[in-house]
């Protein structure tokens, strides 16, 4: 929410999201006045692209939240191209890396990080963080995170308390040194599931061209999802459904939303989350 209202986006406008993601994604939008326009994804890497963006946006669209959902890498520039900014949903993706070297969050125009204790970078209670390369953005979500305040005694805008407290930060940067290392553990571990045969019973996740995703979670596809689980769990092997869903199945953020490409929030394959 802090990254969209730094980019002005409110009432009237309209935000493109995708279809398949975790609720979060979507749950922003209508806390600043606009509406959430859901977007097709790309059924192998499950992200959206270039194409399925362009079908959502219309003359009211104010910005495109591309999620790079699991650790894959949505194709931001691309989706930049189309003229309007995209806020990068990195909350999966800490330490993937693309091929000539950058990273997730340095690809937008603003994005967005979670610090929840289960993700690649987790700190030991809620947390988040948003880097831009753009310094008034930068400006403006430092006064909105402190109730719209730069110096504590004037206050401009209607902001939040929204800062990552102190304790939190530190054991960030104890661990932040460690980031790389564990996400090669998460590689090998996605290099071993693919050199042990899983993919002849299951479809493997697909990487983006030119990124080396940090597999926050190993997706896979069976059309029998729910026996496979059963089997997996039974063979004591961890093993659970994916937390990604269609937030248009939520009245709540439907009601104020509108969806150009409608597939997804009708189907959605079985999946199992391998860890």
């Amino acid at each position: 929410m802090l990254a969209l209202r730094a980019l002005g986006v409110g009432p009237g406008d309209e935000v493109v999201v995708p279809s398949f993601t975790f609720y979060a994604s979507a749950e922003a939008i209508p806390h600043t006045g606009a509406r959430p326009v859901f977007c097709d994804v790309d059924p192998e890497t499950f992200l959206v692209t270039p194409e399925t963006v362009r079908a959502a946006l219309t003359p009211r669209t104010k910005a495109v939240v591309a999620v790079h959902l699991f650790g894959n890498v949505a194709p931001v520039e691309e989706i930049e191209a189309l003229g309007v900014p995209v806020v990068e949903d990195a909350a999966q993706a800490a330490g993937t890396v693309l091929a000539d070297g950058r990273r997730p969050g340095a690809l937008g125009t603003i994005a967005t990080f979670s610090f929840y204790p289960s993700k690649n970078l987790g700190a030991f209670g809620d947390g988040g963080a948003i880097t831009t390369g753009d310094a008034a953005l930068d400006e403006r979500v430092r006064t909105l995170r402190f109730h719209g305040s730069r110096d504590k005694k004037t206050f401009e805008l209607i902001g939040h308390n929204s800062r990552l407290d102190e304790l939190q930060a530190g054991i960030l940067r104890v661990q932040l040194p460690y980031l790389d290392g564990w996400c090669d553990g998460r590689r090998a571990a996605a290099r071993h599931y693919e050199q042990a045969g899983l993919g002849d019973i299951a479809a493997l996740p697909v990487r983006a061209p030119g990124s080396d995703p940090a597999w926050h979670l190993y997706v896979i596809r069976h059309e029998r999802a729910d026996a496979l689980h059963r089997a997996l769990t039974e063979a004591g092997i961890g093993a659970a459904r994916t937390t990604a869903c269609r937030p248009t199945a939520s009245p709540r953020c439907a009601s104020g939303a509108t969806s150009s490409c409608p597939g997804p929030s009708r189907r959605r394959a079985p999946t199992s989350r391998c860890r």
